[in-house]
């Protein structure tokens, strides 16, 4: 009781001086400016970004100035080249804290001297006050998610030669970075495959008052950034690790937190213990959803940079030896195979996940509180009356689910024949539609539909009316695909065919040549006895858990690397 007393009373105190040093002007997204370069770009030139300056401040250090239209001004940015220069790069999106800058990772965090020996490109781009989110300050919208997730790819596309493929792009922070890191993650889990968080706060409805102050630090009201927490708590949930965290399956996930205190000292960093806390919760979500993951919850440390500094070189060395692990694993692998596997025309497999790709029409889900969005080649768009969490389920080339109300349109990747028809199959809580379709020149069906129907709101709010904004968010509307009867059994008939012509080969063959049938068969034998079992010993199951949040069933699984420091 007492905590909660000091908590309440902190935090009131902090936003008050917090609003006051916004009504003065002094707060850090002020004071960082770029008056320097001159007036801000207006008309044409705002609506596209470009590097307006670029400096060299070491060997492997690069300073950048650039014009980012989703803030409508300037920001810095700077990139550490890789300490292994390659031909192509793999790149690590490196995030700052609330109250630091772009430039505290290299001046503060001994970023340079610890990426010495890492192939990795750097990039360490600015974050403002560190909300990480969209935060409306007076008539302007700082657009945060797209400035990092979609305006720095495009500058890193056309400045440095780098990979984009998914298990060459990385997501680290401390602190609020942290969390921007987890939350980029879990919005597009199709681009990256590792996110690490240093002393995080992973979910946001237990930390409201840190979030609160974090947004007016940026020059927001209170309680603007993802409104209020009880009545607009699908904002909250979408813009959260927690809540998201079924996105997160297949990503390698890296979570440490200090515990407050230092052996030598009684004193106790609040801050730092909240955040271990919060590491605890969000690791026994992902124990409780079955996602792999490490947690480090260290004896001691505080919030500050010689826990951070710590953090990021155990996290190196950890891909260090993950990247030695897959690079010889692979060899050996090929060695053993010889590559056959591509040139017969086998499916191929996801690495992470151990079963069909997504990109070849493997199932999949996704949690988003976005009205549009795109994932794994499929494009959504929803047309709702209010903010709400979506759940696109069981996704795959027979069809797929969606949660929620308003209409949608769901345009799928060139997963099918052109040209072919395929029947439609819409079911809903409002009825049912069955219609055929043909894919088009690019293999693509396009769906429209209605979802569950919305209450109006209330005209009068109060306990008896409260229900009406979430009426409906939990029922599921079903799409199956499924080709033609005609085309089906033609197809059939022609696959029949063609099966008979090649028993007849085979025999003709196998009467030709009898005694090389047992010899490709112990061959057989022996490839499959001499498989490499590729597994990570440390995955421990310890049975079926009920999750916390939307209801999701899976097992205990959780991945433990020894510290590497």
């Amino acid at each position: 009781m007492r905590r909660s007393i000091l908590f309440a009373v902190g935090a009131r105190a902090i936003r008050s001086l917090t609003a006051a040093r916004s009504h003065r002007g002094r707060f850090p997204t002020l004071d960082q400016n770029s008056s320097f370069l001159g007036p801000e770009p207006r008309g044409k030139d705002a609506r596209k970004w470009y590097i307006r300056d670029k400096r060299k401040l070491s060997n492997r250090l690069r300073e950048f100035f650039i014009y980012s239209p989703a803030l409508g001004r300037t920001v810095g940015v700077r990139v550490l080249l890789p300490g292994i220069p390659q031909e192509v790069s793999p790149v690590i999106h490196l995030y700052h804290g609330g109250g630091d800058d772009f430039r505290s990772w290299t001046d503060f965090g001994s970023a340079e001297e610890i990426t010495l020996d890492s192939p990795y490109l750097v990039v360490m781009p600015d974050a403002g006050a560190g909300t990480y989110s969209r935060v409306a300050v007076g008539s302007e919208v700082h657009d945060w998610p797209t400035f990092h997730t979609k305006e720095i790819p495009n500058f890193l596309r056309k400045t440095f030669s780098v990979d984009f493929a998914p298990e060459n792009q990385l997501l680290a922070g401390l602190s609020m970075g942290g969390y921007g890191a987890m939350k980029y993650a879990a919005w597009h889990p199709d681009r990256y495959s590792w996110a690490a968080a240093f002393s995080s706060p992973l979910d946001p409805l237990s930390a409201i008052p840190a979030f609160d102050i974090i947004a007016m630090r940026e020059g927001a009201k209170s309680m603007t950034l993802f409104g209020d927490p009880v009545t607009d708590r699908s904002e909250w949930i979408a813009n959260s690790p927690y809540g998201l965290a079924e996105n997160l399956h297949g990503l390698n996930l890296w979570l440490s937190a200090g515990s407050g205190n230092l052996e030598e000292s009684k004193d106790r960093d609040l801050l730092e213990s909240m955040v271990n806390q919060q590491g605890e919760r969000f690791s026994a979500r992902l124990n409780s959803l079955g996602i792999r993951h490490s947690w480090f919850p260290r004896t001691t440390g505080l919030h500050n940079w010689n826990s951070w500094e710590r953090e990021l070189g155990a996290w190196l060395k950890t891909l260090r030896r993950q990247r030695d692990y897959a690079s010889s694993d692979h060899r050996s692998i090929e060695r053993r195979s010889g590559g056959d596997d591509d040139r017969r025309g086998g499916p191929r497999v996801d690495d992470r996940r151990g079963c069909p790709r997504v990109a070849d029409g493997g199932e999949f889900s996704y949690l988003t509180g976005h009205a549009l969005f795109d994932i794994h080649g499929w494009r959504v768009e929803i047309s709702r009356r209010r903010a709400q969490v979506v759940c696109f389920g069981s996704v795959s080339t027979a069809g797929f689910s969606l949660t929620g109300t308003g209409s949608f349109r769901v345009r799928t990747p060139g997963l099918y024949e052109p040209g072919r028809r395929y029947d439609i199959s819409v079911t809903g809580p409002i009825g049912s539609n069955d219609y055929p379709q043909r894919a088009d020149k690019k293999g693509r069906l396009t769906f429209t539909g209605r979802l569950a129907a919305a209450m109006h709101d209330p005209i009068i709010p109060g306990k008896r009316t409260q229900h009406f904004t979430t009426v409906g968010q939990s029922e599921v509307t079903t799409v199956r695909i499924a080709s033609t009867p005609d085309e089906s059994s033609a197809s059939a008939r022609a696959i029949d065919s063609d099966t008979a012509a090649r028993a007849i080969d085979s025999d003709t063959s196998a009467r030709a040549a009898p005694a090389d049938v047992p010899l490709r068969a112990a061959r057989s034998a022996e490839d499959a006895e001499d498989t490499t079992d590729v597994s990570e010993s440390a995955h421990v199951d310890d049975g079926s858990q009920t999750p916390t949040v939307f209801g999701y069933k899976g097992h205990n699984i959780v991945t433990v690397f020894p510290p590497s420091d």
